[in-house]
């Protein structure tokens, strides 16, 4: 059993000004049994509609964005958090500028080895 512990400092800086029209994107940590990524919206800007292959946690750090999976809308705001099941289509839309952390619950994801 792996009993390292991981972590990183700084989520909302990690999370790359966005560009070319498109939210920025970075992956911040590779843990046991979940890969966290972080977003970067300006308003306005939508990340199309996509699945993910694992279910997913989904929480807003700065600003709004609204998360949209089929006929099902929420605004999030600072400090909300959504979750959402394997394979579902979604998308989501900066209401204003925003930072969005996504963590994919991978059962297969391990930590890089050092």
């Amino acid at each position: 059993m792996d009993t390292t512990l991981h972590s990183v400092d700084g989520l909302l800086e990690l999370a790359p000004v966005s560009e070319g029209g498109r939210p920025g994107v970075k992956k911040a940590l590779v843990g046991h049994g979940a890969r966290v990524v972080m977003f970067r919206f300006a308003a306005g800007q939508v990340l199309a509609e996509h699945t993910a292959a694992f279910p997913i946690l989904v929480q807003c750090l700065e600003g709004e964005v609204e998360f949209v999976a089929g006929e099902q809308s929420v605004i999030l705001t600072r400090g909300a958090v959504a979750n959402l099941g394997a394979r579902v289509p979604h998308e989501v839309r900066g209401v204003t500028d925003a930072v969005f952390q996504l963590v994919m619950l991978d059962p297969q994801a391990e930590p890089p080895t050092a």
